[in-house]
């Protein structure tokens, strides 16, 4: 069964706006962890900080919840993440580790993806720059 504080912490992503970021408050731990490929920060504003900047900095982004999988003080979730950038639509996939306090808060939010793929290699210029050198590190291995 998943928690009243997980449902209202997924639904506020996949309505995340700067209008809503105060939101956060009342669903996550004073001393949140979360970590992804490009952040590792403790506490509620660094938390909200991550996604003020990805809000401002990004065009149009989305966060859509694809399926969840929850134990006791664990949930993982499936997301998908849409935004513009470089002239197109771009998408990210991953998986999000979820682990709650003993009131039920979220504590540790850890994120899975492949930066790579899904981000690096989509930059004009040097993602063709870190096809070329990936392409010629595979053909050696």
């Amino acid at each position: 069964m998943i928690n009243k504080y997980i449902k209202e912490y997924l639904n506020l992503f996949e309505n995340l706006s700067l209008t809503n970021l105060r939101k956060f408050d009342k669903l996550i731990d004073k001393n949140i962890i979360f970590i992804d490929p490009f952040n590792n920060v403790k506490g509620k504003n660094a938390f909200k900080n991550i996604f003020k900047n990805t809000l401002t900095k990004t065009e149009n982004p989305k966060f859509k919840v694809e399926k969840i999988l929850s134990k006791t003080n664990l949930v993982f979730v499936k997301w998908e993440m849409t935004y513009i950038a470089f002239g197109k639509t771009q998408k990210i996939t991953g998986l999000s580790e979820i682990v709650l306090n003993e009131k039920g808060k979220i504590k540790y939010h850890f994120d899975y993806w492949d930066s790579f793929k899904q981000f690096y290699l989509k930059i004009p210029v040097l993602g063709k720059i870190l096809k070329i050198i990936s392409n010629f590190i595979e053909t050696k291995i």
